[in-house]
């Protein structure tokens, strides 16, 4: 009969504290306001439905569900979203090579240097080679195909890699300087996409031929980082030169700060994200606040507490 008491009283302990959790959780919801982005950064899996439903209009996603050639998103799929108001462009490495790509297998090994340090499965590559260009060049078509605005390059500023620099015996300024070769080469091939750069400032300031291709710039941790401010900072002060030269010359600034922890009642969190959000506006950039393990596996919404 003991056993029997306490179980029942264990059971009602357990509802009082789901009661008390749901109406934890709904007081959280309802104290609480989302923040909609200007754009959107989801490279890693993403969701179409999740996209067309999103109040975002533009998106740089992978041209694949996984990132192989095998679930690369059809002309149909991409159109949908389009129509649909959106603008959306592709991410395409220019700057390394990606072992689960459909191109490693037929990929010149004599191009590939050695593994990118913290990306796996990423590679070093000589991309001024016309091997690795014409691969670039066929990875552009696949993406123009699929009907997709345009093409975010990552790893354009691979030149200032240490690591790099010490496989190829090149200097930094050499390296530059065939990044852009390879980048002008590449565009041309198709001159009426969107293109953009992620971190590849400085490229356009010190060869503005690229701008006229270039619509937008995607730059990272500008503002923060390690959810630390950086404003104030040379390293700032000299960043947002840069990028201010960039916006007189009609180059649309993408800026993604990696500062929402998930936590609706962070009053910290709260703070950094509507200072992000209010200096983005001061300067005229776009925002995205992604989460702060830099997934970018979904669409991040923060939420925070309402004023």
């Amino acid at each position: 009969m003991k056993n029997i008491v306490l179980f029942v009283l264990s059971v009602l302990a357990t509802i009082g504290c789901l009661n008390i959790w749901n109406v934890t959780y709904a007081s959280t919801i309802l104290n609480t306001t989302i923040v909609n982005a200007d754009w959107v950064l989801y490279t890693n899996g993403p969701n179409l439905d999740e996209i067309m439903n999103s109040n975002a209009s533009l998106f740089i996603i992978d041209y694949s569900s996984d990132g192989t050639d095998k679930k690369a998103f059809t002309k149909t799929q991409i159109d949908n979203l389009r129509n649909s108001g959106k603008t959306i462009l592709a991410y395409l490495s220019v700057g390394a090579a990606e072992n689960w790509r459909y191109y490693w297998k037929k990929l010149d090994k004599g191009i590939i240097l050695s593994p990118l340090q913290g990306w796996q499965g990423e590679y070093y590559v000589k991309y001024w080679y016309d091997s690795w260009i014409s691969i670039v060049k066929e990875y552009l078509g696949k993406i123009v195909n699929a009907g997709f605005d345009g093409v975010m390059f990552d790893w354009a500023n691979i030149y200032m890699s240490q690591t790099l620099q010490i496989d190829t015996k090149k200097s930094q300024r050499d390296l530059k300087y065939a990044m852009a070769d390879t980048l002008r080469k590449v565009m041309s091939t198709y001159p009426n996409l969107k293109y953009a750069f992620v971190n590849g400032d400085d490229l356009l300031v010190e060869f503005p031929d690229l701008i006229k291709y270039v619509r937008y710039v995607v730059v990272e941790s500008v503002f923060f980082s390690n959810l630390k401010s950086k404003v104030g900072t040379q390293e700032f002060e000299n960043r947002i030169k840069t990028l201010t030269t960039l916006t007189q010359q009609n180059v649309i600034v993408l800026s993604v700060e990696y500062i929402d922890n998930g936590n609706p009642l962070d009053k910290e969190n709260a703070s950094r994200i509507k200072d992000y959000i209010r200096m983005c506006k001061d300067y005229g950039f776009l925002y995205y606040i992604a989460k702060s393990n830099q997934k970018l596996d979904t669409i991040n919404v923060p939420k925070i507490p309402k004023e």
